[in-house]
């Protein structure tokens, strides 16, 4: 265990901190381009209500996120799965097959690595298709009838999520047996969906430790 975190998580975790703070600095490029070639740059009420915004519709997932992904992620995942983007609808489903078709524990080094390559598989096929959709799709797109966009657009993200917690329940039934529930009696009674999310995650977390320590489950 030593050698694994001295050998490869502490170095995963030092490069990964690199890559991210640069991609967040990065991401400020384009504000500064404009402000240097332009003189455009709005003022700090204009910037605050805008996080504001942003935070009030995504905030939930910044804890969320990094909490329900890292036991399939580990570290380094988490790293690449947060650099590269579309954790919920690539990264997880390729890791979690991954790690499922070949036996390994998610939260065990061997799983982490497992989960380090599928992501790392699933980043380079998602350019190539990314190249080829962005080149061809729009014209693909305009040969289907309405109804097969219309499906895909609504019904291909849950679809992915629920094969994703299919592939979890199987593993883990008796955590299945309220995590999902929990989810379904959520919105039935029309709590919101950032809500939602952050109840289940940490509602199942704290049920399943209470049900461990009682010894109802393993």
């Amino acid at each position: 265990m030593d050698q694994y975190a001295k050998s490869f998580t502490k170095p995963s975790i030092r490069i990964g901190t690199i890559t991210v703070l640069l991609a967040m600095l990065g991401s400020f490029f384009p504000n500064i381009y404009l402000y240097l070639a332009h003189g455009v740059w709005p003022d700090a009420s204009h910037m605050f209500s805008a996080w504001v915004s942003v935070a009030m519709a995504f905030g939930a997932f910044y804890l969320v996120e990094p909490i329900s992904y890292f036991p399939v992620f580990g570290p380094t995942g988490t790293y690449i799965g947060i650099l590269s983007g579309n954790i919920s609808q690539i990264r997880l489903p390729a890791a979690s097959t991954a790690q499922d078709v070949l036996g390994v524990e998610p939260s065990s080094h061997k799983g982490e690595v497992v989960g380090i390559l599928a992501i790392c598989g699933s980043v380079v096929t998602n350019i190539l298709f990314l190249t080829v959709a962005v080149v061809a799709g729009s014209t693909l797109l305009a040969f289907l009838p309405e109804s097969v966009t219309s499906a895909m657009a609504n019904y291909i993200l849950p679809s992915l999520f629920g094969a994703c917690f299919a592939s979890m329940a199987v593993k883990k039934l008796k955590i299945a047996l309220y995590a999902l529930p929990m989810a379904i009696i959520l919105r039935l009674l029309g709590v919101p969906a950032w809500i939602t999310i952050v109840c289940c995650i940490f509602g199942t977390i704290l049920i399943t430790y209470f049900l461990y320590k009682k010894k109802l489950i393993k």
